[in-house]
C-alpha cells in the first residue's frame, strides 16, 4: 500500500502539468480567435454537406451585415443573405466534395457587400479551405486599398448576377417547354425530339428498341358522364402508373388527348409484348374512382426495324393500337417489324393476357 501511494504521489507532477499544458492549448486557441475576430476574420466549419456552424466569435462586419437568428444567435447562413455568397457556396461544396488535400483552398475573389437597411458597403472575400480534419469557409474584410477596385467590380457582379437569373429563367423555361403541364410527361414534341435521337443511336447503343402507343378506353365516357375535372384526374393518374411501371431510361410522353406514347430502349419483341401487358393489367387493376365506368386502355407495340424511318415506326405501331381497338379494347398487341410486304393485309398479333 505504501508503495502505490508513493508511485500515485510521484504521478502527481506529471499530472499537474499535463493539466496546465491543456488549459495553455485552450487559452492559446482563444486567444487566437479573439485576434482573428480583431483582423474582421469570420470562420464557419462545415459539419455536413451545405451546413455549416459559425465557429468562435462574431466580427462586427458579421453581426452588421449578415441578421443574427432569432434565438439572437449569429447568423448561421449568411449565404441566405448575400447572393455572392450564395454562389460561392456552390463552388465550396463541390471543391469539398472532391476530397482535397490539407492546405487546398478555393478564393471566392473579392466583392462589395451593401446592407440595404444602412447603406453600408464593405469589400469582402471568401475561401473555402481544407484542413487536416476540419473543412472551413473564412469570410474577411479586405483592406482599404482594395475598395476601389471593388467597387469598380461592382457593376461587373451585378451583371452577372442578372445574367444568372436570366439563365436559370431560360433553363425554367425550356424545362416546362418539353413536358406536358397536366401529366408531368414528356408532350409530344419533345417525344418526337428524343424517338430520333433514339433512332440514330440505333444498332451502336441500342442493340433493340420498342415503341407503345396506347389509348385511354372509352374515355369521351368518362368526361361527358362525370365531367372533365374527373376525366383529367383518370389521365393524370394514368401517367403516374406509367411512370412507376417503367424503367428510368424509358420515355413516356402524352402524345395527344388520352393518347399516350412510350418509347423503350434496349427492349426487344418478347421484353415488349410483356411490358404491353403489364402495363394493361396495371392500369385494369386500378381504382380510378369513376364508379360504374371502367377505365382499361388498348395498346399496340412493336419494334425498330433497321433502318425505318420514325414516321414508318409510329404507323406502325398506331396500326396495332388500331388492332387493338377492334378486337374489342383492353387488349394489347404486337406487330411485327419485319411484316414488310404484307403489312397492309397481316394483323398485329394479340398479346398473351396474364394473369
Amino acid at each position: 500500500m505504501h508503495e502505490k501511494k508513493t508511485a500515485l504521489l510521484s504521478d502527481a507532477p506529471a499530472r499537474k502539468d499535463a493539466e496546465d499544458r491543456r488549459g495553455g492549448d485552450v487559452a492559446d486557441e482563444a486567444l487566437a480567435l479573439r485576434f482573428l475576430c480583431s483582423m474582421e476574420f469570420a470562420l464557419l466549419r462545415r459539419l455536413k454537406p451545405m451546413f455549416y456552424e459559425l465557429y468562435g466569435l462574431a466580427p462586427d462586419f458579421y453581426s452588421k451585415f449578415f441578421p443574427p437568428e432569432p434565438d439572437g444567435a449569429p447568423c448561421r447562413a449568411p449565404w441566405e443573405h448575400s447572393s455572392m455568397l450564395e454562389f460561392f457556396l456552390l463552388d465550396a461544396e463541390e471543391f469539398f466534395d472532391r476530397s482535397p488535400k490539407p492546405g487546398d483552398k478555393v478564393n471566392s475573389g473579392i466583392w462589395l457587400e451593401s446592407n440595404d437597411k444602412t447603406g453600408d458597403e464593405l469589400p469582402l472575400v471568401a475561401k473555402a479551405v481544407q484542413l487536416h480534419s476540419d473543412q472551413l469557409i473564412t469570410i474577411q474584410v479586405i483592406q482599404e486599398e482594395y475598395a476601389e477596385r471593388v467597387r469598380i467590380l461592382r457593376k461587373a457582379r451585378m451583371e452577372l448576377v442578372e445574367r444568372r437569373k436570366i439563365f436559370n429563367a431560360l433553363n425554367s423555361f425550356k424545362k416546362k417547354a418539353l413536358y406536358d403541364a397536366m401529366t408531368k410527361l414528356y408532350n409530344r414534341g419533345s417525344f418526337m425530339e428524343i424517338l430520333q435521337d433514339q433512332v440514330e443511336k440505333y444498332g451502336a447503343y441500342t442493340p433493340a428498341m420498342a415503341l407503345f402507343m396506347i389509348d385511354v378506353d372509352n374515355f369521351k365516357k368518362v368526361n361527358d358522364t362525370l365531367g372533365h375535372l374527373v376525366g383529367d384526374s383518370v389521365l393524370v393518374q394514368v401517367s403516374e402508373i406509367l411512370i412507376n411501371s417503367l424503367r428510368k431510361n424509358d420515355f413516356p410522353a402524352r402524345y395527344g388527348g388520352d393518347e399516350f406514347a412510350v418509347v423503350a430502349p434496349d427492349t426487344n419483341a418478347e421484353q415488349s409484348s410483356k411490358l404491353a401487358e403489364k402495363l394493361r393489367h396495371r392500369i385494369q387493376a386500378h381504382n380510378f374512382n369513376t364508379g360504374e365506368i371502367p377505365v382499361t386502355i388498348s395498346v399496340g407495340c412493336t419494334t425498330y426495324r433497321t433502318g425505318e424511318s420514325i414516321q414508318n415506326f409510329i404507323r406502325r405501331a398506331d396500326k396495332a393500337l388500331y388492332e387493338a381497338k377492334q378486337l374489342g379494347r383492353n387488349v394489347a398487341c404486337f406487330r411485327d417489324p419485319w411484316l414488310i410486304d404484307d403489312e397492309e393485309l397481316s394483323p398485329a398479333a394479340p398479346v398473351e393476357r396474364g394473369a
